[in-house]
C-alpha cells in the first residue's frame, strides 16, 4: 500500500545532546522494520512476522544461521518447495539496491581515474541484475524443471506462468549462456539486456520460452517412448538440466553452493544487541539518568575548589537522587530526596518484573558414570549449553523441541521483559545434534585430561577450552574442527616439561586472541593468527583463578597521581588465590593497580611458601557489569562478596542475614545486572539485590538439587546464567557423585 511504502522509507533522526548536529545520523525506517521482523522471527512468532511483512512490503534483509544452513540442505536434496519458502522472507530489492549503489560506485570512481568518461552523463544501471536476483531466478527454474521431471507437467506449466516475468528479466535466453554458476563472474553477468538471441535465429526470445521449450521437449520424448513400450523415468532431452548436459544434482549443488555465497547472514540478537549498545552509550554521556552518580569516585581534584586568596577547599556536594530510566515508556522513577524534596517512591519499579529470580529446578544434564562436570557456559544466543567433564570431554546441549513434541507452556506464556528475547523451547537435558552433526556421529570435541574452563567469542562462533595438563584449544563450534591448539601454554612448577593447570580464559573483544591464567601465578595473552605468546602478567604469587579483558574510561583506568585523559583503555584484570585482584594496561602489560578486598581478620588466611603469606582468602570470581557502569563484583572463600570500582573503592558489601560463616563458593550475575546468585557451602543458593545489598531469595535445596546428593551437599563447583532468561544453573565436581550433574534452575 502507498501508506506502508511511504512509511517505510522515512528516515528517523537519531541524535544526542551531546553531540553536534553534524553527527546524527539518519535510520530508515524500514531498517527499524527489518530489525523488528527479525527479532519476532528469532522469538518465534511467525504469525506475527508474516503480517507485518505483508502489511510493510518489506522482508528480511538476510537469513539466520540456521535458515540458511536449511536453505542450502534444501537446495542440495531438491526439497524447493521448503527452499523457495525460506526466499520469500527474503528482501531481495534490498540487497539489490545496496548492491547498485556498491556497483556505481565502484565502477563509476574507476572510470573517472581512468579517463574513460565518453561525457555521455550517468550511467543507467537500471537493467542491471545481481548475482543474488539470478541466483533466486535459478532456483525457480529448477522447481519448474523438477516438476515436470517428476510427471507434474501441468503443474510445472502453472508455476511457469506465475515466474516467466521473473525469468525473462534475469536470466539468458537459453541456459547454453549460462557461465560456470561457482565463479564471481564479470560486468556482463549483472546485465539483463543481452539475452543471447544472434545464436537462435529467433526462435527462442527469453529464459521462460527456453523452460517452455525444455519442457517440451521432455513430454515428447517419454510420450514417444512409452508408446514403444520402454521405460521413461530416466529420458532426459540433451541439456535439460544445464549445459554440457549437466545431472540433476550437480544443477542442485551449484545453486545451493551460489546461495550459500550470495544470501546474506543476520546476526543473532541484532535488535537487543542495539538496544543494549544504544542504552550504555546514553548513561556514559549522562542522556539518560541512571544511578551511576551514587557510584562515582570522589577524586582530590574533582573535590576541591580555589577561593579568590588561591587557597583550597573542600567543595560541598549535593545529595543526588537515585533515577531509574524505564526503556519502554521513557520514564524516570525517582527514589531519594534532594536539596529537602519530599521524597517519591515509583510503584513502577516494585510492580515491574524485568528478571524474575529462580526458584525450582526444571532439567537436568547427565554425564556418564564417573564422569564429573567442572566446566560451563551458555552460547550467547542461549541455545546451547557447553559443558567440560573431568575425562576431558566437551559436550554441547540444547536440542529444540519442535512443535509436536509441545512447549513448555509455563515458560513460554510467562517470560517477559528480557526473557522474552529468545525461544524458550529448549531441551538443555539432550545434546544438540539437529544441526551440530559431529555430536550426532559422536565425534566429540575433547582434552586429554579434565576440561577447567571455557569461554565462547562475541560472534558465537568460537569456543576457547583449558585443561589441567596446560593444553589451550580453540574450536569451531558449528563444526567441532581444532583451530588451534597451545600445548603446555602456562609452564610447570619446576620447570619440567609437563604444563601447569590453566584454571580460566577469555577471547579479546574482536576474538583474535585469547587471555588465560594458570597454575604458574601468570595470565598470558596468546594471539590466535600466529598461535604464539603476546603478553605475560606476571606478579601474582599463587593461582589466577580468573581473567578477563575490560574496557575502562581512562578516569577509571588511570592511577590518581596521573592525570585523565580522554577516550576509553583496554585492561586485563585478573584475580588470585593470593587475596589481590590486580588490573594492568592492557598494551604494555605493566601493572597499574593492587585491590585488596578488605576480609576481616578472622577469615583471613596464610599461603606457605616465601614470601607468599597474604591477609585474605582466595578471590574465585570477578564479575565486570554495565550497571552500576565501571564497577565489579569481587567474590572472595569468605562469607561475603563485594562491590567495588576499579580504583579500589568498596561500594557495597553482600552479607547473609539469615546465617553467618558460610563461605561463598561460586556465583553469578544477570545479564541486566539486577541480582547477583551466590551459592554457599551451606548447600543453599543467595539472590542479592545488587542495588540495595540486600538479600531477595534463598534456594534452600539448590546444592543437593545440583550435586545428586541427598544425605550431604557438595560443594557446588560453579553457577552460570542464561544470557537473556531467568535461568540458572549449578554443578559440583564432587567425586562423592555417582555421576555429575548440572540442574538448571527457572
Amino acid at each position: 500500500s502507498s501508506s506502508s511504502s511511504s512509511s517505510s522509507s522515512t528516515p528517523l533522526r537519531a541524535s544526542s545532546s551531546t553531540m553536534s548536529e553534524s553527527s546524527t545520523t539518519d535510520i530508515p525506517s524500514a531498517d527499524i522494520l527489518r530489525l523488528i521482523l527479525a527479532h519476532l522471527t528469532e522469538s518465534g512468532l511467525h504469525q506475527t512476522c508474516a503480517a507485518l511483512r505483508e502489511e510493510s512490503g518489506l522482508g528480511m534483509a538476510g537469513l539466520f544461521a540456521t535458515s540458511k544452513g536449511r536453505l542450502v540442505s534444501s537446495a542440495e536434496e531438491g526439497r524447493w518447495g521448503e527452499a523457495l519458502e525460506i526466499l520469500e522472507g527474503l528482501d531481495v530489492e534490498r540487497h539489490r539496491q545496496s548492491f547498485l549503489e556498491d556497483y556505481r560506485l565502484h565502477h563509476d570512481g574507476k572510470s573517472s581515474l581512468d579517463g574513460d568518461d565518453d561525457g555521455c552523463g550517468e550511467k543507467d544501471y537500471s537493467t542491471m541484475v545481481t548475482p543474488l536476483e539470478k541466483a533466486v531466478a535459478l532456483a525457480h527454474e529448477m522447481t519448474i524443471l523438477e516438476l515436470a521431471d517428476h510427471g507434474e507437467v501441468e503443474l510445472a506449466y502453472a508455476a511457469l506462468r506465475m515466474c516467466s516475468e521473473m525469468l525473462d528479466s534475469t536470466l539468458p535466453a537459453s541456459n547454453e549462456n549460462d557461465r560456470e554458476m561457482d565463479d564471481n563472474g564479470g560486468e556482463s553477468d549483472y546485465k539483463a539486456g543481452d539475452n543471447g538471441n544472434s545464436g537462435n535465429l529467433g526462435i527462442i526470445s527469453s529464459r521462460s520460452g527456453d523452460v517452455e521449450r525444455r519442457i517440451t521437449s521432455l513430454s515428447s520424448l517419454r510420450t514417444s517412448s512409452a508408446s514403444n513400450g520402454a521405460s521413461t523415468a530416466l529420458l532426459l532431452p540433451v541439456n535439460y538440466y544445464g549445459p554440457s548436459n549437466q545431472t540433476q544434482q550437480k544443477r542442485r549443488s551449484q545453486i545451493a553452493k551460489l546461495l550459500k555465497r550470495l544470501v546474506p547472514e543476520v546476526p543473532m540478537q541484532r535488535l537487543a544487541s542495539l538496544l543494549q549498545q544504544s542504552v550504555r552509550w546514553q548513561c556514559h554521556t549522562g542522556v539518560f539518568p541512571t544511578i551511576q552518580r551514587l557510584f562515582q569516585h570522589n577524586d582530590d581534584e574533582d573535590g576541591k575548589i580555589v577561593d579568590k586568596d588561591g587557597k583550597s577547599k573542600k567543595k560541598k556536594r549535593k545529595q543526588t537522587t537515585e533515577q531509574r530510566f524505564d526503556l519502554v515508556l521513557g520514564n524516570v522513577d525517582i527514589i531519594g530526596s534532594q536539596d529537602g524534596k519530599k521524597k517519591r517512591k515509583s510503584s513502577a519499579i516494585d510492580n515491574c518484573a524485568v528478571e524474575r529470580i529462580p526458584s525450582r529446578s526444571t532439567q537436568t544434564i547427565r554425564l556418564g558414570k564417573n564422569s564429573y562436570i567442572e566446566s560451563a557456559i551458555f552460547l550467547p544466543d542461549g541455545r546451547g549449553l557447553v559443558t567440560g567433564s573431568s575425562d576431558g570431554f566437551i559436550e554441547i546441549w540444547g536440542e529444540p523441541i519442535s512443535e509436536k513434541g509441545g512447549v513448555d507452556d509455563d515458560v513460554a506464556n510467562k517470560v517477559t521483559g528480557m526473557n522474552a528475547m529468545i525461544q524458550t523451547n529448549i531441551n538443555y537435558e539432550n545434546l544438540r545434534t539437529s544441526d551440530l552433526s559431529y555430536q550426532r556421529n559422536d565425534d566429540l570435541m575433547m582434552h586429554d585430561t579434565a576440561v577447567l574452563a571455557m569461554d565462547v567469542s562475541n560472534d558465537g562462533t568460537l569456543l576457547g577450552t583449558t585443561s589441567s595438563d596446560g593444553t589451550v584449544c580453540v574450536w569451531k563450534i558449528m563444526d567441532g574442527k581444532l583451530l588451534r591448539k597451545l600445548e603446555r601454554a602456562h609452564g610447570g612448577s619446576g620447570g619440567g616439561d609437563k604444563g601447569a593447570a590453566v584454571t580460566c580464559i577469555q577471547f579479546s573483544p574482536d576474538g583474535s586472541k585469547i587471555l588465560t591464567g594458570g597454575h604458574d601465578s601468570t595470565a598470558r595473552e596468546f594471539g590466535l593468527l600466529a598461535s604464539r605468546m603476546l603478553k605475560e602478567f606476571r606478579g601474582h604469587r599463587s593461582y589466577v583463578n580468573c581473567c578477563s579483558y575490560v574496557t575502562l574510561s581512562n578516569k577509571s583506568a588511570t592511577t590518581g597521581e596521573s592525570k585523565a585523559a580522554s577516550g576509553n583503555a583496554l585492561v586485563v584484570v585478573t584475580a588470585s588465590a593470593d587475596g589481590n585482584v590486580r588490573v594492568w594496561d592492557g598494551k604494555t602489560a605493566e601493572p597499574m593497580r593492587e585491590i585488596t578486598p578488605p576480609i576481616p581478620t578472622s577469615n583471613a588466611v596464610v599461603l606457605h611458601g616465601e614470601e607468599s603469606i597474604v591477609s585474605s582468602k582466595s578471590i574465585h570470581t570477578v564479575m565486570h557489569l554495565h550497571s552500576p557502569p565501571q564497577t565489579m563484583i569481587v567474590v572472595p572463600r569468605t562469607d561475603r562478596a563485594y562491590l567495588m570500582s576499579y580504583t579500589g573503592a568498596v561500594l557495597r558489601v553482600f552479607t547473609r542475614d539469615d546465617v553467618q560463616g558460610t563461605d561463598f563458593l561460586a556465583a553469578s550475575v544477570s545479564p541486566s545486572n539486577r541480582w547477583l546468585f551466590v551459592a554457599a557451602d551451606d548447600g543453599k543458593c543467595v539472590a542479592f539485590d545488587v542495588n540495595t545489598g540486600k538479600v531477595e531469595k534463598v534456594i534452600a535445596s539448590f546444592g543437593e538439587e545440583c550435586s545428586g546428593r541427598s544425605e550431604k551437599a557438595s560443594d557446588i563447583t560453579g553457577i552460570i546464567h542464561h544470557p537473556f532468561r531467568g535461568l540458572i544453573g549449578g554443578y559440583s565436581n564432587s567425586k562423592g557423585q555417582k555421576r555429575g550433574i548440572l540442574t538448571l534452575w527457572k
